[in-house]
């Protein structure tokens, strides 16, 4: 005899056979659009038994969790095809990831581009046959057993390391693989996705491991989506910042520093039209600049807590003198240790603070190398780096001191919104968890001062103190990751720092960590993708070049040049013997904003035939009004 279960579902209360699944308690008509369900608060299969009176909410495709969902399903789609297709292949993970997702093989032979139109012919064929996606439950060594017999090595690795005694697995057709789920009720409800790219990829990320290959996807819960996502990823590609450096003549790198640019003249430009930018901000908001050691003994980071939390991402060395010795010194990641000295350098009272201290030192990380990829993920940089030191009851102050100037850095720069998180206690970390929580608190309550809506971001902090972190969405709504604001009680004590209160006792301060633009390198290619190269008239490397149609007026085009550099101006003559289409396009390529045409005509009249970067019209005009257009160019505040 059965008993029933009361359900509430979509706001209704009903009851129902104990065991009904619930996909029998969802109408056809929402059904359609429903790719799993949240049971008590966890999201499962549609096709999960409903045992005890339970609330149901139903979850979309085009939500945030069904999309995801979505995409993970057409991982495993994308996965048996790839086996039905090259037998023999073994399947690692495939997990989702921003915008997409991506599944690790180990194939007889490595994937290329090639074979991506085969791979997912073979996926919409799979998914036109609409085949149930099964959940089942195995005892773990079951799961290896039957694994181990089906030549997947990867996968009894992986099962290997679960501490549960039972395992999911996921069936459609006659295929099978290892998962949490939860998955769509049937390959059917997979219609809009694209594979966009391979690439090579070491099993766990450990180089000494084996080499797979890495297939990468995304998915869509429309067709509309997925096309509109489509065209996004060509622009993006069309302003992919190692692209335009190359066509700017901005940075270029070489095997010889692996991670490290090497920025041309036109690219040290924008690199030291940034940091005077900072710099002006900093006279504004009392921030003095001082310069620190990039080598340090190791003592320093042991004090410090990097050596503990951080050394694999340090660079160690030896004592020059010491050839073969110890690894007994580090090139500093971070300038935090080395301001703590400054701050020590002379007793400080509370009439002293807050100390406001910046640094635009050149630091070293030890990031691996399948991690790089061009100026946003480097192992040199500078940072718009600083520290502030003040009394506990300066915090909340300097907090919205900081977050007044990324406004109007950030607003200089062409970004319109800013999206905020407060990156909480991370495994590895100082101090004890009331600690961080009462910190937490307060990051959270600063943003909220300042009228900016933040969501959490579990485990993310800095091993020495919660952060937050503002994110920049760009023109191609990909969201960055770019300042950062971190409390820091956990460094002063490891330096002993002091200062003498109004009461002639000593007490500790507080250090915030700050960073408006982070990594000049990372910026500056963000900035580049943003804008498509065309940055503000202030930024651009050469902000007028002169093109002469003859050489009967090469000597006019160079007068005209060097009257727009007495002016303050970037400019420069193109005098080649070439065609004006010619000139033009290799101007636009370099993103020069202004191009000054001259022949005789503009030569006896003392004009220029000026042409746009931005799109306007031919327009001549005379040296005077184009001097003056040149000054009316906003200039950050």
């Amino acid at each position: 005899m059965s008993t029933e279960v009361v359900v509430t579902i979509g706001g209704e209360r009903r009851t129902a056979p104990s065991g009904t699944r619930i996909a029998e308690l969802i109408d056809g008509e929402r059904r359609r659009d429903t790719v799993a369900a949240r049971l008590d608060g966890q999201i499962v299969d549609l096709g999960r038994a409903v045992t005890a009176d339970a609330t149901i909410e139903l979850i979309s495709a085009n939500s945030p969790e069904g999309l995801e969902v979505i995409r993970h399903s057409t991982a495993h789609l994308m996965a048996q095809a790839v086996q039905s297709l090259f037998p023999g292949t073994q399947v690692t993970i495939g997990p989702v990831i921003e915008d997409g997702f991506y599944y690790d093989f180990a194939p007889p032979r490595p994937f290329t581009v090639d074979d991506l139109p085969k791979i997912e012919a073979r996926m919409r064929e799979l998914a036109k046959a609409n085949l149930p996606v099964e959940r089942l439950e195995e005892p773990r060594e079951a799961a290896i057993e039957r694994f181990r017999r089906m030549g997947e090595n990867y996968k009894v690795e992986i099962i290997e390391h679960i501490p549960e005694t039972v395992v999911s697995l996921y069936r459609q057709g006659d295929w099978i693989d290892l998962c949490r789920g939860p998955h769509v009720p049937s390959t059917g409800y997979l219609r809009a996705f694209k594979l966009t790219g391979v690439a090579g990829a070491y099993w766990r990320g450990d180089e000494h491991n084996p080499m797979l290959s890495r297939i990468y996807g995304t998915a869509f819960a429309t067709r509309e989506e997925l096309e509109e996502h489509l065209k996004l990823m060509e622009l993006a590609r069309s302003r992919d910042h190692r692209k335009l450096g190359r066509e700017m003549g901005l940075f270029i790198f070489d095997p010889v520093a692996p991670g490290s640019p090497f920025f041309l003249p036109r690219g040290a430009i924008i690199y030291n039209q940034l940091i005077e930018y900072v710099r002006r901000l900093y006279g504004r908001y009392g921030f003095e600049e001082v310069v620190t050691p990039q080598l340090y003994k190791n003592a320093l980071w042991h004090t410090s807590g990097h050596w503990e939390n951080f050394r694999e991402n340090m660079f160690l060395t030896t004592d020059g003198e010491n050839r073969g010795g110890e690894l007994d010194y580090a090139f500093k990641p971070m300038n935090c240790p080395g301001h703590t000295y400054i701050y020590a350098a002379e007793k400080r009272s509370y009439r002293d603070l807050p100390l406001r201290i910046a640094d635009f030192g050149r630091l070293h990380r030890a990031e691996r190398s399948g991690t790089l990829h061009g100026l946003t993920r480097v192992r040199a940089m500078s940072q718009d780096d600083a520290h502030i030191f003040c009394t506990a009851g300066q915090v909340e102050e300097e907090i919205d001191l900081n977050l007044r100037m990324v406004r109007d850095v950030y607003g200089a720069l062409g970004f319109e919104r800013m999206e905020a998180k407060v990156a909480t206690m991370p495994e590895k970390h100082m101090g004890d968890e009331a600690m961080w929580r009462e910190h937490e608190a307060t990051l959270g309550r600063a943003l909220d001062r300042n009228g900016l809506a933040y969501e959490l971001n579990p485990g993310e902090g800095a091993f020495y103190g919660p952060k937050i972190e503002i994110d920049v969405p760009d023109a191609l709504k990909r969201r960055w990751q770019l300042a950062t604001i971190q409390l820091d009680f956990n460094m002063p004590e490891r330096f002993d720092l002091t200062y003498t209160t109004s009461a002639g006792t000593p007490a500790r301060p507080v250090m915030i960590h700050r960073a408006i633009l982070g990594s000049l390198e990372r910026f500056i290619g963000v900035l580049l993708e943003h804008t498509g190269g065309v940055l503000p008239f202030w930024l651009a490397p050469e902000q007028v070049r002169v093109l002469s149609l003859s050489e009967k007026v090469e000597g006019y085009a160079r007068e005209i040049a060097a009257l727009i550099k007495d002016k303050g101006f970037r400019a420069s003559a193109d005098l080649r013997n070439e065609k004006l289409g010619f000139k033009v396009r290799e101007a636009e390529l370099a993103k020069v904003p202004y191009m000054a045409v001259v022949g005789e005509r503009e030569a006896e009249a003392r004009s220029v035939s000026l042409r746009m970067l931005r799109g306007a019209k031919n327009q001549a005009m005379s040296l005077d009004a184009l001097i003056e257009m040149l000054k009316s160019e906003p200039l950050p505040s």
